[in-house]
């Protein structure tokens, strides 16, 4: 079989092309192994045979034959230019990437479509996964369309609201057979959740989906940066996203790579009630990887409220992340400002319920990096809305009305 790719180290060069899950190179931990396209048909990219699929995409996607390909739905969704924030903050154009309209209404339906498709072409029939929420929630959904049997390690102080994800991705795909899924709730906290998972893929013999190091995740994702190149025609001068493990702005930056040959600059935001990789940058606290460094969590942006600091940091840090959060004051700060961000999200056409709270995050790290004149108003700014409203703060359930 011809080579339509292969995985490289960044740190010992030495190359992958076995057709088997790897997650990091032998060298150490931290051996990240992106893939690389040698010999792209450009004139066939994008392919148009494939219209608003994300298999499009395929001369840069990590699949040899197209018959493996999961189908779940994943589609090109629009870039939409927002005048009234670009007026607000000062700036010229800023743009709202709105992969809430995705089928289980986040951007983590990128990171299943290739997973799922992949590790099908490689003959595995069964995987492991970890996960409190939405990629999970993806995962699942993709396991049952493709038939694929699936382990999902959940933390019990998790429990509640995965169930309420569950049920509601159940209640609305309940054409698919999820028998092929079998929930573990194993563990008290994530990290406990996420090292049973990986004793458990170990003694089993099977791949395990999980974060930044599985790179065939970063592979689907940056799906969501090729379509703003496809829209803009160019690069932005600004992606901004809310930033927990680096996923979404690590496989924007590839995208762009790949493409281009440059990037833009990126902005990856923490609330300040939990804003490791922020207070790293700043000298303000151990950089280590995996360890903790916010003993209290004062955020209801739970999905990037993560008190660690991951793998993918110095990886973040090589290209060029500039690392700000907002809401200084903790919850009572993000209550005040929620409303007013999303009234400005909703003012420029953006659907009630669809702009998450991490969203709501990037747009504030927009307006202070603007007022702090990082980003110049003659700028072209495009904000990553990754996911939906969820339920998690009474104070805006009536948002979702």
């Amino acid at each position: 079989m011809a080579r339509r790719f292969y995985r490289q180290c960044v740190k010992c060069g030495k190359v992958y092309d076995i057709d088997k899950h790897i997650r990091n190179c032998d060298c150490s931990p931290d051996g990240l192994l992106p893939f690389h396209y040698p010999d792209v048909n450009w004139d066939n990219y994008p392919d148009p045979r494939y219209k608003d699929s994300v298999w499009r995409f395929h001369e840069i996607l990590p699949l040899h034959n197209l018959e493996n390909a999961v189908e779940l739905g994943v589609k090109k969704i629009p870039l939409i230019r927002c005048n009234k924030i670009a007026e607000h903050l000062g700036l010229n154009e800023v743009y709202v990437k709105l992969d809430s309209l995705q089928p289980t209404e986040t951007f983590k339906d990128r990171e299943a479509f290739m997973t799922l498709s992949r590790l099908k072409e490689m003959g595995y029939k069964e995987l492991v996964g970890a996960s409190t929420g939405d990629s999970g929630i993806s995962h699942c959904r993709g396991a049952a369309i493709s038939r694929m049997g699936l382990h999902m390690f959940v933390p019990n102080n998790a429990r509640e609201r995965w169930e309420e994800l569950y049920n509601r991705m159940m209640s609305s795909d309940g054409k698919y057979d999820y028998n092929c899924i079998q929930i573990h709730y194993s563990g008290t906290t994530f990290d406990e959740s996420i090292a049973n998972a990986y004793a458990f893929a170990r003694k089993m013999n099977l791949p395990i989906e999980y974060w930044f190091y599985n790179q065939i995740r970063i592979e689907g994702m940056k799906t969501m940066g090729l379509e703003v190149l496809e829209d803009l025609g160019r690069i932005p001068d600004w992606y901004v996203q809310g930033l927990g493990s680096g996923t979404g702005i690590f496989s924007f930056w590839k995208g762009c790579m790949e493409v281009f040959k440059k990037s833009p600059n990126f902005g990856g935001i923490q609330p300040a009630g939990c804003a490791p990789m922020v207070l790293a940058s700043r000298g303000l606290v151990d950089g280590t990887v995996g360890k903790r460094v916010v003993p209290v969590l004062d955020t209801y942006v739970i999905g990037i409220g993560i008190p660690k600091i991951f793998e993918s940091y110095p990886h973040l840090c090589r290209i060029g992340v500039t690392f700000e959060d907002v809401f200084e004051g903790g919850k009572k700060t993000e209550l005040k400002e929620f409303p007013r961000l999303l009234e400005l999200f909703y003012a420029d056409g953006i659907p009630r319920g669809k702009a998450g709270l991490e969203s709501l995050a990037a747009l504030a790290g927009v307006e202070k990096l603007a007022k702090k004149g990082m980003i110049r108003p003659d700028q072209t700014v495009v904000i990553g809305c990754t996911g939906r409203l969820r339920l998690d703060v009474p104070e805006l359930q009536a948002e979702m009305e």
